[in-house]
């Protein structure tokens, strides 16, 4: 559902964000982040915790968001957020919103970020260990709706967890990266404000961007039964394909800017449908080295959409063709030809050999395998797979 802002309180120097109501409430649109009084009001939160990482913080942007609270005193700030974060980070946020007496929560940051302010929501009332909320342990059944408000601000454009029902936190017990999801983790707001994410430099918004296509592609591939899924994935794909590249050219470009984050919503929509190969591969290998997930994707995506041809033909031909890069066979060799030139312009590694001297290692591989296999992601890849085959996509991709 979309309602126009135009009568709403939220201003904007441009024009009015957009209001979404689906699958959660969301602000879309330059400005977005002046939305922020107006919400915490009416959602009743009065100290909230803020969950962010050290970098968004030295870019400013934690300041940017917070002088729109109107108010001089700065709420409680746990800026500790790592990149691949833990079950100690969100235990960390969780100790820090009880010292603090907060009400509330402000994720505020790229999707670890916001994952973090989402895990360390729900052990406010729900009791630890965090790890029996695991989506693969059983862990959806046990998670209700008591959990305390939640903005998710994101400032970057890629993981969609702004709109997603679930956090990827690493968890000691399973091993690797792992899912807790619940439809009660939806944010109780999204302020999605592109003019957040100009300060991202040319390889992280490329990466981003591509996780986000990736989002999309695996979602429309995927064989549930989902049209608006469907939809909303042909959307992104289309809103990405418009303004990636010229993002990543040209960071001050508001435009471009606008385009990709609202590609990042949508496709972070879709894949409630589910997702593929590519992400549990990711998951695995961001579980034994720190390596940024959408670049692992971007790198990992034109093999797998080869291994997955035959089996999602029907599906790649319908979305080639949707990009008016031909019909049947033709057009899905022209979409994988098209991704991979995409990837030949962006300023990201090309191959998994690119990423040893960040800790990856040849020798990982049957590790990778046994976390990839254990990952929910691949249940729902239009092709079955086995150990051999994840072992041979990897390989394909060294």
């Amino acid at each position: 559902m979309l309602n126009s802002a135009t009568d709403a309180v939220c201003p904007s120097r441009v024009q009015p964000p957009a209001l979404f109501g689906f699958p959660n409430r969301i602000w879309f649109g330059d400005g977005a982040r002046r939305c922020l009084a107006e919400e915490l009001e009416r959602l009743g939160i009065r100290r909230p915790l803020v969950v962010t990482d050290p970098g968004v913080r030295a870019a400013g942007l934690v300041d940017l968001v917070l002088e729109q609270r109107g108010r001089r005193d700065l709420p409680p700030l746990f800026d500790s957020v790592t990149t691949e974060p833990g079950e100690e980070v969100v235990e960390n946020a969780r100790v820090a919103y009880l010292d603090a007496e907060c009400d509330g929560v402000i994720g505020l940051g790229g999707g670890a970020a916001l994952d973090v302010a989402k895990a360390a929501r729900l052990l406010i009332h729900h009791p630890a260990p965090l790890d029996q909320y695991a989506l693969t342990l059983g862990g959806e059944a046990l998670i209700t709706p008591k959990l305390p408000p939640m903005m998710a601000i994101p400032t970057t454009a890629g993981t969609g967890s702004e709109a997603a029902r679930g956090a990827i936190i690493y968890l000691k017990r399973t091993g690797r990266k792992s899912l807790i999801a619940s439809e009660f983790l939806f944010p109780s707001v999204a302020l999605c404000d592109p003019e957040l994410t100009k300060s991202c430099p040319p390889s992280l918004t490329a990466a981003c961007g591509m996780d986000a296509l990736t989002h999309a592609i695996e979602a429309f591939c995927s064989p549930r039964f989902h049209p608006p899924c469907d939809a909303l994935a042909l959307e992104a794909i289309r809103w990405l394909r418009k303004g990636l590249e010229a993002a990543v050219a040209n960071g001050a470009n508001i435009e471009a800017r606008r385009d990709v984050m609202l590609g990042a919503l949508l496709g972070g929509i879709a894949f409630q449908k589910g997702l593929g190969v590519v992400h549990s591969l990711s998951h695995a290998l961001g579980s034994v080295a720190p390596l940024h997930h959408g670049t692992l994707n971007a790198i990992l995506l034109p093999h797998v959409l080869r291994f997955n041809a035959q089996n999602a033909a029907p599906r790649l031909a319908e979305l080639a063709d949707r990009m008016r890069l031909g019909q049947g066979e033709d057009g899905v060799r022209h979409l994988v030809t098209l991704v991979e030139l995409v990837l030949e312009r962006l300023p990201l590694p090309r191959r998994l050999g690119d990423l040893e001297p960040r800790g990856l290692d040849r020798s990982m591989i049957p590790r990778v395998v046994e976390l990839a296999l254990a990952d929910h992601c691949h249940h729902t890849n239009p092709r079955p797979v086995g150990p051999d085959d994840l072992a041979t996509l990897l390989n394909l991709a060294w």
